[in-house]
């Protein structure tokens, strides 16, 4: 039996072939959960690790294999990570090699770094010789800017991304790269689709403003990232806060300001402050949403609320922040019944945004999006649905909110505090990496 996973845009893609009764059978899925559990089981003593310029073939005993494709490109991935790290670190890893063939010698010897904390390593540098060369170092090593290093702080899901892609000028370049299609934006959510000059200025100008210096200092004591804060007020009021008010010319009557508080009446929002180490609370006041600062504080410690109510699923929390989170909830809930899956499993697994859909449906029919609902299957969710029946208008919120927000995005990389651990997201990917909070400046993360 062989079993070929392979990277794809939306996730992954598992290919079984196998024989019964003489005749080839091929299977195949990009089910997530199907893919885990079948990583779940396999032994963690191979016969032996093979590897050629493009993949990774883990063979072991009675003729099974797994081939990971594309290894360059995904080792740091969170699926192929699980694999390599759950194997023995005795077993050998084999590489054949032409003569003389300079290219496939340098890639295999980049490839032993990596391997060195996994397993013994083994490596031909001339026709079908195999040199077997055992590895003693630590085998806790990540990927961080071609080089392979021992890891900084603990590494939950192993991949890591550099510093320098938390620096504004690093992130401007990165933007103009997916402008320009010098980096594959072909994800479900493309970052950078309404980014221009204008928009790279009108941003710039307010980070270098006394609002804005306010604004990353407040972003970072409640741990959000800044950059994706930024394309959510953006998205709500274009960084405009003195005509989004009561007598601005572009005041709706229900959002407040550059974050759009909407309909303040006093309610009280508490979250936790990593600066000062402890919870602070405001209180939603017209008088506190009419200041721009205070504004902005608000909006940050109601987006902190969210992010951990979603165990930092950035894509669940913007979308909240537009749709409410009982709504969301409710999403969440239909498609985790629709899958077959737990509610918890939805939000954990950032790849997929299959809930999206039903995003769609209750913004353009949200009457008849509740309608349509079993009122018994989800009563927990009765007051919502109630709320979306006596809706009086044709839409409801923004069924495209999170590619309007992310068209602004600066950069690649998001980064946000949850649950005592940093996470940083390759948002073209999805892939988080979580580093412990005492071990890392959060300063240097943005």
């Amino acid at each position: 039996m062989e079993v070929v996973i392979e990277r794809t845009i939306d996730g992954y893609r598992q290919t079984i072939t196998d024989k019964i009764d003489g005749k080839k059978r091929i299977r195949r899925t990009n089910n997530i959960n199907r893919i885990e559990n079948l990583i779940a089981k396999l032994p963690s003593n191979p016969k032996f690790i093979e590897v050629n310029k493009t993949d990774i073939k883990i063979v072991y005993p009675y003729r099974h294999t797994l081939v990971l494709k594309q290894y360059q490109k995904n080792l740091e991935t969170r699926i192929y990570s699980t694999i390599l790290d759950n194997i023995d670190e005795n077993i050998p890893i084999i590489k054949k090699l032409k003569k003389n063939n300079k290219k496939l010698a340098t890639l295999a010897l980049s490839f032993i770094i990596f391997a060195s904390s996994l397993i013994g390593v083994g490596i031909s540098l001339g026709n079908d010789e195999v040199t077997s060369l055992p590895i003693s170092e630590p085998s806790s090593y990540v990927y961080v800017d071609d080089t392979f290093l021992p890891p900084k702080v603990e590494v939950i899901e192993p991949q890591l991304v550099s510093e320098d892609n938390f620096n504004l000028e690093v992130r401007i370049d990165q933007t103009r790269k997916l402008i320009n299609q010098e980096i594959s934006n072909n994800y479900n959510i493309p970052l950078a689709s309404n980014i221009n000059d204008y928009a790279i200025n009108k941003i710039i100008t307010f980070i270098e403003s006394s609002d804005g210096q306010y604004f990353l200092q407040t972003a970072e004591d409640f741990g959000v990232d800044p950059y994706t804060f930024i394309c959510l007020m953006m998205g709500e009021s274009s960084l405009n806060h003195e005509d989004t008010i009561p007598g601005g010319k572009f005041y709706n009557g229900f959002g407040v300001g550059i974050c759009q508080l909407e309909s303040p009446h006093g309610q009280e929002i508490t979250a936790y402050n990593y600066t000062t180490k402890q919870n602070e609370t405001v209180y939603e006041t017209m008088e506190n949403a009419l200041d721009k600062k205070t504004n902005i504080k608000m909006g940050i410690m109601r987006y902190q609320n969210v992010l951990e109510r979603y165990h930092g699923n950035e894509r669940l929390a913007l979308q909240s922040y537009n749709f409410g989170y009982g709504l969301v909830d409710l999403i969440i809930q239909i498609y985790a019944d629709e899958k077959g899956i737990t509610y918890d499993e939805v939000v954990d697994n950032f790849n997929d945004t299959g809930w999206l859909k039903y995003v769609k449906l209750a913004s353009e029919d949200p009457v008849g999006f509740a309608n349509n609902l079993d009122a018994n299957k989800y009563s927990n969710y009765g007051a919502t649905i109630e709320y979306l029946k006596n809706w009086q208008y044709g839409t409801y919120g923004n069924g495209n909110y999170l590619n309007n927000l992310y068209s602004y995005y600066l950069g690649i990389y998001s980064s946000n505090i949850v649950d005592g651990k940093i996470l940083q997201t390759n948002l073209l990917t999805d892939e988080t990496v979580r580093y412990t909070l005492e071990n890392v400046d959060y300063k240097t993360m943005i």
